[in-house]
């Protein structure tokens, strides 16, 4: 037996599976999250403050206009393909006749609306024509991404995602370049371009496996899902961006620029909860629905090893991070980047037993924990800045996904009455994440020398390594 073989069963099939479309999302969303950082001083350099504020206000157009376009049909589209039935094809073909039509209604009222709703983000109404445009034509393409997830296409997932990003990087840069006024309407004109081109690419992907009409039930069925999401979604705005807005309030934008360096750091930890959940999310579906509970318990317990051991290492590492990153200005953040990785561990908890109400359509459960977890958060950061200054946002958010944690626990386990995954083992092994943490935090400050500091981190991490990988 090779080594690689040696390998693979000690892993075990069960792992290989979900280890295997986690690289695939993982490796996409990482190189994206890279992209995205070799774009900002390519950015910065093309265009003035002024006009790389404007470009962000009309990307937070865009996020809160495609929540109210897309209807979160996807996630029903995608929910009814795992109910194994043989008219997936008019399913999908009615839920996507209706959602054009809404969105081409939809669309006009906002057009008609434009200058009103622009105001509000204080932008021109040209540019809100354009964001609620863009929002529009990637309906069907985020249609036919979900599709690619649930059929676990993950390497064509991942490859789409990655060429869509780098070529309206290299668009808008070559636009840019070529305006002498407005240089930030190159990247708008490239958004869309190229949402307008994977728009037809969606449809024509979708046409293949789509029979159109509009049949009243399939369209039920997907909004019964989706329309009761929309305040989860925009929850989870209010939950990871919410806290910068405030901090910009109440104690200006030094501290903002510092906390969002923070979490961009964290955001790493982010990046491999979010491939992981959408690795773990069609494996759960086909397991619960054949009734393998005990395997299901098994599974999470394995992969939540994984998620623990990626947050140990990013901790301890994190200054190391902070110091290719940034400069010294930076630094005094690093302490925040511990509580931000273990509040992404929380978002994989809460995700494990969210899944639960998703898998029977009770989806309002879900807006409603969300809700209250977003403006517990609000509340405690506009009570808690004013106290101890803008590293309390960090807690308030680690707390607020705790307590998301909680309520889906409590909402799987006690309102639906399912036979949930097990606390026995995933709780003992988060509290030894948050130990390590809290631990390190401490040892950066006591232990001066880097290099004896080094040597510990190191073998801590071998010791975790052992511990949730090879020690039964």
């Amino acid at each position: 037996m090779n080594i690689k073989q040696k390998v693979r069963n000690l892993i075990g099939k069960e792992n290989l599976e979900f280890i295997g479309h986690s690289k695939n999302y993982l490796s996409a969303t990482f190189f994206l999250k890279a992209l995205g950082f070799i774009s900002v001083p390519i950015y910065t350099r093309l265009l003035t403050p002024d006009e790389y504020g404007i470009l962000a206000v009309f990307a937070s157009a865009i996020a809160i206009v495609k929540v109210f376009m897309g209807l979160n049909m996807r996630g029903g589209i995608k929910r009814y393909y795992f109910e194994k039935t043989d008219d997936f094809d008019q399913a999908l073909g009615s839920n996507l006749s209706f959602i054009f039509v809404f969105d081409i209604i939809l669309f006009s009222v906002l057009y008609l609306l434009r200058n009103e709703i622009a105001s509000f983000f204080a932008i021109s109404g040209e540019l809100f024509f354009y964001a609620s445009l863009i929002s529009m034509l990637y309906v069907p393409f985020n249609i036919y991404l979900s599709y690619l997830q649930g059929i676990k296409n993950s390497k064509k997932y991942s490859v789409i995602t990655i060429i869509k990003q780098v070529l309206i990087l290299i668009t808008s840069i070559i636009i840019m370049i070529n305006l002498d006024k407005n240089v930030y309407m190159g990247k708008i004109y490239a958004q869309l371009l190229f949402a307008g081109i994977l728009f037809f690419y969606a449809y024509y992907e979708m046409i293949k496996i789509s029979v159109f009409s509009l049949k009243k039930r399939y369209i039920k069925y997907t909004l019964a899902f989706g329309i009761p999401l929309i305040p989860h979604a925009l929850s989870g705005f209010i939950l990871s961006h919410f806290d910068r807005i405030i901090i910009n309030q109440l104690t200006g934008s030094l501290n903002t620029g510092l906390y969002s360096f923070a979490y961009n750091v964290g955001m790493i930890m982010n990046v491999v909860v979010m491939a992981s959940i959408k690795a773990w999310q069609p494996i759960f579906y086909e397991e619960f629905a054949e009734n393998n509970l005990n395997k299901i318990n098994r599974m999470a317990y394995n992969y939540s090893k994984y998620i623990y051991l990626a947050a140990i290492g990013l901790i301890l590492f994190s200054e190391e991070l902070v110091m290719i990153l940034a400069d010294e200005s930076y630094y005094s953040a690093l302490n925040l980047v511990p509580i931000i990785v273990l509040g992404y561990v929380s978002v994989f908890l809460y995700t494990l037993f969210f899944q639960y109400a998703s898998y029977r359509k009770r989806t309002g459960l879900i807006s409603l924990n969300t809700f209250i977890a977003g403006f517990v958060n609000i509340g405690l950061n506009y009570w808690l800045i004013p106290i101890f200054g803008y590293v309390a946002a960090a807690y308030t958010t680690f707390v607020s996904y705790i307590l998301l944690f909680v309520l889906h626990y409590s909402n799987a386990r006690f309102v639906l009455k399912e036979d949930v995954i097990s606390l026995r083992k995933l709780i003992p092994n988060f509290i030894l994440t948050i130990i390590i943490g809290i631990g390190y935090m401490n040892l950066n400050n006591i232990i001066q020398s880097y290099w004896v500091l080094l040597i510990l981190k190191i073998c801590i991490v071998l010791i975790c390594v052992y511990y949730f990988l090879f020690k039964e």
